[in-house]
């Protein structure tokens, strides 16, 4: 555990020393809990974790949309947040400070107690004797507290921020039929800002009260889930399947094949196979170790009453062990009736026999901050034998692709890398630095996850060619320019 906390905070601080991420804002009047702000290197590693999202995503023929944030109470009475979306609360013996149970219970042993009841969660506290994390004895009695943050519209309308993308995704239901012209099945995507009244924000950005959601929504009828004619494009493909009965055996995930998932009824349909596959496959995308990943299958007790199906992609962290990153659930047509029955406005469109029906919806539910946190975490590795520090993310991700350096500022060589990078930003994200020794701004690049860095020297002027030097190795060769394109764009974009 000590040695989780020390890299935990060893991690955070180089993050902010080097413009990845600051916070809790805002710093200069003492911060508030769960409020992050992204610097200059952090803000472009988040787009491009939001461009590998879309690319997955369009590529796959996902429309992109976008809501408001602030919506009216009525909304989040029919989606039952308003009443149901609350956290286990649990105070030190003083009343001094508070505590999420079950987040407590796994960050002190281990266990999983997200679908723990009340008596399970204290049960569990009083048989490991865990206390709060300064110390403090813990009152044995849980409450419970609403993440839901109020607002007004105008001068009295209650309304909310709102917790999660998903909700106001299935609002404009009438409106997409028109634009996809009642043909089904269809899938949109929002990227965008929530909120939740978090009790006691820790693990840095794993757990903010303002966070970025990209939640994906598949609108279907029920019978189209078994036949996926994508499915077939994934069939062979392997995932770490971890279900509940491999859980309550306390067996390890296993590789099995989407197919042999279906043949042994691990997962129930196709549409949905697919949908857990596209997330892991999106995961691996954004840079995550495969050997870092399982899907687990959520406990029958566990699981949305309304939900068919759910499995959640969780991430092994140095820093906090396993996390939660993306949930995958059939949400049959529970959002849509809600919404009709409190709208009183008719959510529902004809099937491929004629039939007016409810249509179903399959979601995929992540943020982007935490993929954001798990790929900084993994890729951190400091090397004290070699004096320096590296984050090795991939090439397609960084936040600066390519260092560009002029051995020296005279004799031509600084307006030619000038050129050079004009040239190169172009398609690259490209950093020109001029200052200190060659090692210093290597080892400057290295520091922030740049996988290329280029010199120009004298011989660049006689012969038109340069030194491309690679983070990990520190494998340098020379190069003609002329062919620098080509070999790039097979390096980064492979």
């Amino acid at each position: 555990m000590a040695n989780k906390e020390d890299f935990s905070d060893k991690l955070t601080s180089y993050l902010k020393e080097k413009g990845f991420v600051y916070g809790p804002e805002p710093e200069i009047y003492g911060g508030a809990a769960g409020f992050y702000s992204y610097g200059p290197l952090g803000k472009r590693l988040k787009n491009n974790i939001e461009n590998v999202i879309r690319k997955n995503f369009n590529y796959e023929g996902f429309f992109e949309v976008e809501f408001p944030i602030v919506t009216p109470k009525a909304v989040w009475k029919a989606s039952g947040h308003l009443d149901g979306f609350n956290d286990p609360v649990i105070l030190t013996e003083d009343g001094q400070d508070s505590y999420r149970a079950d987040k407590l219970i796994e960050e002190f042993t281990g266990i999983q107690a997200d679908h723990f009841s009340d008596e399970k969660l204290i049960e569990t506290i009083k048989e490991k004797g865990i206390k709060a994390p300064n110390g403090k004895k813990l009152a044995l009695k849980i409450e419970r507290q609403s993440l839901m943050m109020k607002t007004t519209i105008g001068r009295n309308q209650e309304a909310y921020n709102r917790p999660e993308t998903a909700t106001t995704t299935y609002l404009p239901f009438k409106n997409y039929l028109q634009f996809f012209r009642d043909k089904f099945p269809f899938s949109v995507f929002q990227i965008g800002k929530a909120f939740r009244n978090e009790i006691s924000p820790r693990q840095h950005l794993l757990r903010g009260r303002e966070f970025t959601q990209a939640e994906s929504q598949t609108f279907l009828f029920p019978e189209m889930k078994k036949e996926w004619p994508k499915f077939e494009e994934i069939k062979k493909e392997t995932m770490p399947f971890w279900t509940e009965k491999m859980q309550k055996k306390g067996e390890e995930p296993k590789q099995i094949t989407m197919q042999e998932a279906m043949d042994k009824k691990i997962l129930k349909n196709k549409a949905y196979a697919w949908h857990l596959f596209l997330s892991y496959k999106m995961f691996v995308d954004f840079g995550i170790p495969k050997e870092n990943i399982r899907i687990r299958q959520h406990h029958s007790d566990e699981k949305a009453f309304y939900s068919d199906d759910t499995w959640d992609v969780e991430i092994k962290l140095r820093s906090f062990g396993w996390v939660e990153l993306c949930g995958i659930s059939d949400r049959t047509d529970y959002d849509l009736k809600q919404h009709t029955k409190h709208s009183n406005e008719k959510l529902t469109a004809r099937n491929p026999e004629g039939v007016e029906m409810t249509p179903h919806i399959i979601e995929i539910a992540f943020g982007v901050d935490r993929p954001f946190f798990s790929l900084l975490d993994l890729v951190y590795d400091e090397r004290e034998d070699e004096k320096r520090t590296i984050l090795k993310m991939p090439s397609s991700i960084a936040p600066i692709q390519i260092g560009i350096f002029p051995l020296v500022k005279k004799d031509g060589l600084a307006e030619k890398a000038i050129e050079l990078n004009s040239e190169l930003s172009k398609n690259y994200l490209c950093y020109y630095d001029a200052s200190g020794s060659i090692g210093r701004r290597y080892a400057r690049m290295d520091a922030v996850g740049t996988p290329f860095a280029i010199t120009i020297d004298y011989d660049t002027l006689k012969d038109n060619t340069i030194t491309l030097r690679e983070r990990d190795s520190m494998k340098q060769e020379r190069i003609k320019i002329e062919e620098l394109k080509k070999i790039l764009e097979a390096k980064i974009n492979g």
